[in-house]
C-alpha cells in the first residue's frame, strides 16, 4: 500500500535554518566546537547536537551557547526558554550579522506558531519582509508571504486549548486504506479522522469542514504535499473537538477541496486528519499493537529516554545516531537519499534501481530508487523491514535519513509518545 496521507513540506509553515554566519565561527581555521555542533544542527541531527554540545559546551563562549540553546531549545519543544534565550540574544552588544539575526527571527516565528500565538509571528514576518528582503532569496520571500496570508488569518484566533478531563481509551478503526482512524465530534457531529504525526498541520476536506460547522476563512494558499505538487487550500477554526474524554479548543485545519483528498484508485476519500499541532497537545499519546489510542491524564515518567525531536512541526526519532521523521500515518517505511548516500557502494552493488511511486494530496509521481529489506536496532531489539522504498536523489532536500511508518511500529506491542519529556518509547 502506497503512502495516502500528507506530510506538508517545511516551506509553508517550518522554518529550515540554512545557515547562521558568525564571523568568528565561519574562518579557515580547524572547526571550532560551535561549528561542530551547528553543523549538526544544519543536518537536523539534533540528538547529535545536544549530546556534542552537553559534553563540550566549556569549550564554547557564552554568546555562541545561548545560540545554541535558541536552536536545540527550539527542536526540544521548548519554545517558550527558546524565546528567553533570544532575548537574551537581541539584548547582546555584540556586533551581529544581519543574516545571524535573520535566522533567530525564524525561529522565533516557529516558537510563536508552536504557542499558538499567531499575531506575533505576523508581526515578525512582516519585520523580516520590510527590514531583510535584500537577505532573502526568491524561495524564501515566497515562503514568508504565504506565512504571512496565514498568520493575517488567524492573528485574531484564540490560541488552541486541549483539556484531559480524565484518560481515555478508544478502539481505533482501520479505513481501506489501513490507515489509523480515531472518532471525533463536534457538537452533535461526528466523524473518523486519520491519526497523522506526520502532517505539520491538521487537515479536513471542504465537505466535512462544513458538516462540522468549522469556520472556514479563504485564504489561498500554497501548500506542497509530499510529492512536491503545490496545490491551494483554506483554513479552518474547529471551536470545539471532542475526542474521546478529551476537549480541543479553536484547533486550526487545512480545507482541501473534497477531490484534493481524493484517491480514485481506490474510490477513497480522507474526511480528515489530526495533525502535529492536536497530537503534541495531547501531551501523551500510546498506541496499542491491538489497535487502542490511549491519553492517560497523568503521563507516564520515563527518566534517561529521550529521542525524539521537532524540527518546525515534524516529529523526528533517534535510532542508533541516525534521525529519521516519524509518521503515525505511513503504513510503510521510506527512506531517502541520505541513507542512500551514506551506504551507497552496498546499494549500488547488491540492487538494481527502480521505480518508486509516491502519492499524496494533488497527484502521484515517480523517482529513482531502491526495494530494500533493511535492518534496525530499536529498544534493544532487531527490526527487519521488507520491500522498502529507498530513494535515491532528493525530493524536498532531505538532511534527514528517511520517514519511520507503521511496519515498524507494529512490531511492538506497544508505543507511548510523549511531547512533554520528548520520547518515543517502545514495549
Amino acid at each position: 500500500m502506497e503512502r495516502l496521507t500528507i506530510p506538508f513540506k517545511k516551506s509553508i509553515l517550518l522554518f529550515c535554518l540554512l545557515a547562521l554566519i558568525v564571523q568568528a565561527s565561519f574562518s579557515q581555521n580547524k572547526p571550532t566546537m560551535f561549528d561542530q555542533v551547528y553543523a549538526q544542527i544544519k543536518l537536523k541531527n539534533f540528538f547529535r547536537a545536544r549530546d556534542l554540545f552537553d559534553s563540550s559546551k566549556n569549550d564554547i563562549d557564552a554568546e555562541k551557547q545561548n545560540i545554541i540553546l535558541i536552536l536545540l531549545n527550539n527542536a526540544f519543544n521548548k519554545p517558550l526558554e527558546s524565546n528567553q534565550k533570544i532575548t537574551t540574544f537581541f539584548r547582546s552588544k555584540s556586533a551581529l550579522p544581519d543574516s545571524l539575526i535573520l535566522k533567530i527571527y525564524r525561529v522565533q516565528e516557529d516558537n510563536f506558531v508552536k504557542l499558538h500565538d499567531y499575531a506575533q509571528a505576523k508581526r515578525l514576518v512582516l519585520k523580516i519582509i520590510n527590514e531583510y528582503k535584500q537577505q532573502l532569496s526568491i524561495d524564501e520571500k515566497n515562503d514568508l508571504e504565504n506565512n504571512l496570508k496565514i498568520w493575517t488569518a488567524l492573528a485574531a484566533v484564540n490560541p488552541q486549548k486541549t483539556i484531559i478531563n480524565s484518560d481515555t481509551r478508544i478502539k481505533i478503526e482501520r479505513d481501506k486504506a489501513g490507515l489509523k482512524n480515531l472518532p471525533v465530534r463536534t457538537n452533535d457531529t461526528s466523524t473518523n479522522f486519520i491519526f497523522d504525526t506526520g502532517a505539520n498541520l491538521s487537515t479536513v476536506s471542504l465537505s466535512t469542514a462544513k458538516r462540522l460547522a468549522m469556520q472556514i476563512i479563504p485564504t489561498n494558499i500554497d501548500v506542497d504535499a509530499i510529492t512536491g505538487i503545490s496545490i491551494k487550500a483554506n483554513l479552518a477554526v474547529c471551536k470545539k473537538l471532542s475526542l474521546g474524554n478529551i476537549s480541543i479548543e479553536n484547533a486550526v485545519f487545512l480545507v482541501f477541496a473534497d477531490s484534493a483528498l481524493h484517491f480514485p484508485q481506490l474510490n477513497y476519500q480522507i474526511n480528515g486528519i489530526l495533525g502535529y499541532p492536536v497530537i503534541e497537545s495531547l501531551k501523551e499519546v500510546q498506541l496499542t499493537q491491538n489497535d487502542y489510542f490511549i491519553v492517560p491524564k497523568v503521563e507516564t515518567k520515563n527518566e534517561g529516554l529521550s529521542n525524539l525531536a521537532i524540527d518546525g512541526l515534524s516529529p523526528l526519532i533517534d535510532i542508533e545516531g541516525q534521525h529519521f521523521t516519524f509518521d503515525t500515518g505511513a503504513e510503510q517505511t521510506i527512506l531517502y537519499a541520505p541513507y542512500y548516500e551514506e551506504y551507497k557502494e552496498k546499494f549500488d552493488q547488491q540492487y538494481s534501481t527502480t521505480k518508486i511511486r509516491m502519492g499524496g494530496a494533488g497527484g502521484t509521481t515517480e523517482y529513482d530508487g531502491f526495494k530494500i529489506d533493511p535492518v534496525f536496532r530499536v529498544m534493544g531489539k532487531s527490526i527487519s523491514l521488507k520491500n522498502v522504498s529507498l530513494l535515491k536523489t532528493p525530493i524536498n532536500k532531505e538532511t534527514v535519513y528517511g520517514n519511520v511508518g507503521q511496519d515498524l511500529i507494529r512490531q511492538f506491542g506497544k508505543m507511548t509518545i510523549n511531547f512533554d519529556r520528548m520520547y518515543i518509547r517502545f514495549d
